[in-house]
């Protein structure tokens, strides 16, 4: 996993009417022209809602806006990434990582980092659309969906009330007679600490990520090198493992006794919590993996439930 699924909880929370991260992304904001103004028109034809094109050393920043409605599954928002990143290889060659920023239509904000060359190896098929996603970094910038089984149906008729695949946040009120209700009968309660708001959303602020149950923001968690932090805990990325002190992660040892899961995170209790120094994460990576596949796939239901799609 390199980098690997240097997550969300991956939003694709993740994913996410459509302002500026003013807080987060102003600085570096440049007037399209140069390299900025061929990636903000090759991506404009290509059918990408570009808004800012902005660069920072060997960083390209790219924000875009996003209907819910034209969301079928993962692999278009994949393939709008891969766009993306594709165009920034061939356009600027010296840039090394692209930071791509999703505005959806309801609200919701994702980001999104890779590597330009891995985009490029996507759109040319020479990754696969699971070999691509676990090389990307999900991190959603407002909190994105609970994880549910289904699809809340708002269109339907179902809410908070009668259906468990319609959840509110756990700081919100089911109360679907409420004026303030939204389509899932969620009524919102008071800010959460150490975040603010970003047009109708709730968006940490710097130096801080959503928990895992999407109640407060959280000090980010830092992992050590070769490693990458998903939903609190630190994971080793494809090929490390974590050392006996559960501290590191260094290569894999191939060994008879060794796992033969490549993914594995490697060392570390079952009980550890995944932190950097307590033994390492409890999850495989291909848990990891399931988990960040789970959030994706519910959060393209959730966000088109929305519309009623």
């Amino acid at each position: 996993m390199r980098n690997t699924s240097r997550y969300f909880m991956a939003s694709l929370a993740a994913l996410l009417p459509l302002v500026l991260l003013a807080s987060l992304l102003a600085p570096g904001m440049v007037s399209a022209e140069g390299e900025e103004a061929t990636i903000t028109n090759r991506l404009i034809t290509s059918g990408v809602a570009v808004t800012s094109v902005s660069t920072s050393g060997s960083k390209v920043t790219v924000q875009y806006e996003q209907a819910v409605a034209e969301m079928d599954s993962v692999v278009t928002v994949l393939q709008k990434v891969g766009t993306i990143l594709s165009v920034v290889a061939e356009e600027m060659p010296s840039a090394s990582t692209v930071v791509v920023v999703q505005y959806f239509d309801d609200g919701q904000i994702m980001q999104v980092s890779g590597v330009p060359s891995d985009g490029a190896a996507f759109m040319s098929q020479q990754l696969s659309a699971q070999e691509f996603m676990d090389l990307l970094t999900f991190t959603p910038l407002t909190r994105g969906p609970i994880v549910v089984s289904g699809e809340c149906e708002t269109g339907a008729g179902e809410d908070c009330s009668n259906c468990d695949d319609c959840p509110c946040y756990p700081n919100e009120t089911c109360d679907p007679g409420n004026p303030q209700a939204n389509e899932r009968g969620c009524v919102p309660g008071a800010a959460p600490a150490n975040s603010h708001l970003v047009g109708s959303q709730y968006v940490c602020n710097p130096g801080y990520e959503w928990n895992q149950d999407l109640s407060a923001c959280v000090p980010v968690t830092q992992c050590p090198p070769h490693a990458f932090a998903f939903q609190g805990e630190c994971h080793c990325e494809s090929g490390y493992e974590w050392n006996s002190a559960g501290t590191e992660c260094v290569p894999v040892q191939n060994t008879s006794t060794g796992n033969n899961d490549s993914g594995n995170t490697g060392g570390g209790t079952s009980d550890s919590g995944g932190s950097a120094n307590d033994g390492g994460s409890s999850a495989s990576g291909q848990d990891v993996l399931s988990k960040l596949g789970d959030f994706l796939g519910s959060l393209v239901n959730w966000l088109k439930s929305l519309f009623g799609g």
